[in-house]
């Protein structure tokens, strides 16, 4: 059966992209469209870990294809291929240009690649996010250990809701929290906020029939319960190791705040003035 996405949460199956390194650990990335100069340009997020911290990082690329605009291919492709990664000043952040990939596919296979990017759009500032209330649910789209949907090459979506306020950092400037659980593969993965029906806002009026789209956050670490007690905080790792010491989780989340892509628009004008 051919399977059309139509609906936004039927495109967020399609937006993630799973990444395994030159290790065997996986994570999670994204597609995310940047419009610079009235252009398109498709790039792929993740964060610095899930690449082993390296710009050059050789990785596989678990990618839908199509034929038909709009509708993915029924089988999935695998492909390693070596790209360069531009980091984050400051956060676990990196990304890498789609296009290589998506071209380097059509020249060797004669195959469009098929992917939902996400926007702009649907990241709010700061004055935004003060609208949201206190506890919001979120959702969150991934690989969590590693699992999805191989025969199909779908991610797994997880449900949880907001821990810190959307508008306070957390600690750290661009830092947010939720409660969700989060498990090796879940590195990189995007945060939504989607009210499908209506939502309320938080001052009790309902908005009902409008749907609301926010890209919350990136996670990348998560705070553990060692064997003394003692909270650690740690990057969410790409593989299960492991080991005599097990750290017990405590479904908590770290999240990188959306706005915080924005930087790479910076990059990205950059490297295209080059070409």
């Amino acid at each position: 059966m051919t399977f059309k996405p139509q609906t936004n949460s039927e495109k967020l199956m399609y937006c993630t992209i799973r990444l395994e390194d030159s290790t065997g650990g996986s994570g999670t990335g994204f597609f995310f469209n940047f419009k610079i100069n009235g252009k398109i340009v498709p790039t792929i997020i993740t964060n610095k870990h899930v690449i082993n911290y390296n710009t050059n990082e050789s990785v596989k690329f678990f990618l839908h294809t199509t034929k038909e605009m709009g509708v993915p291919n029924k089988d999935s492709l695998e492909i390693n291929f070596k790209t360069t990664w531009y980091f984050s000043k400051d956060k676990d952040l990196c990304f890498c240009f789609a296009g290589p990939i998506i071209n380097s596919l059509k020249n060797s296979r004669n195959e469009e690649v098929f992917y939902c990017g996400l926007e702009k759009s649907i990241i709010w500032k700061n004055e935004d996010l003060e609208k949201l209330n206190m506890i919001e649910e979120v959702i969150m789209v991934g690989y969590p250990t590693g699992l999805w949907d191989k025969k199909n090459n779908l991610p797994l979506f997880r449900k949880g809701i907001t821990s810190s306020h959307p508008a306070i950092d957390f600690n750290d400037k661009g830092i947010g929290v939720i409660d969700i659980a989060c498990f090796p593969g879940s590195s990189g993965s995007p945060i939504f906020i989607q009210d499908i029906g209506g939502h309320f806002t938080k001052e009790g009026t309902l908005n009902l029939g409008k749907e609301r789209l926010i890209l919350l956050g990136i996670l990348f670490e998560g705070p553990l319960l060692n064997s003394k007690g003692e909270i650690i905080v740690e990057k969410i790792p790409t593989k299960n190791n492991i080991s005599s010491i097990t750290p017990i989780m405590i479904n908590l989340g770290y999240y990188i705040k959306s706005s915080e892509i924005l930087e790479f628009e910076k990059i990205i004008k950059e490297k295209i003035k080059k070409i």
